[in-house]
């Protein structure tokens, strides 16, 4: 038996065809994404997919998400929907409003995760959320 202690223990598997709404935005996401928070993104984010409470925001945070384009054009404008975006996200029953969410230092935390998991993996500064973040206040 010849075993290569280098080898991945767990395997990626490949993704099949688009089967609904959300496939189609994981996909996209996931040709951009790094790899190797695919299994924290899968945790946190797309299991969410069966809960009837997520039917209506994670859909949107998803085709937020898949914008990466919008990033690069206007970073604050991005960030400030996809603030939006996961807020709903966290909050179905909108029990937060934008002000007090900008306050809610667990969802500013998820957030700064957010940018982690789906874009460049590095963690954002405070300064530069607050300075994204500044005019929803």
């Amino acid at each position: 038996m010849n075993w290569n202690i280098f080898s991945p223990v767990k395997r990626v598997r490949k993704r099949s065809k688009t089967k609904d709404s959300f496939d189609e935005f994981i996909h996209i996401i996931e040709s951009f994404a790094l790899r190797e928070h695919l299994s924290d993104r899968e945790a946190f984010y797309y299991n969410y997919k069966m809960m009837p409470a997520c039917e209506k925001s994670l859909p949107a945070l998803l085709e937020t998400l898949s914008r990466n384009k919008d990033l690069k054009i206007d970073p604050g404008e991005h960030a400030r929907t996809l603030f939006l975006q996961l807020k709903n996200f966290y909050d179905p029953k909108e029990t937060l409003s934008p002000k007090k969410a900008l306050s809610d230092k667990n969802l500013i935390r998820k957030f700064r995760d957010l940018f982690m998991l789906f874009y460049d993996g590095n963690k954002l500064s405070r300064e530069e959320i607050e300075a994204w973040l500044k005019p929803l206040r």
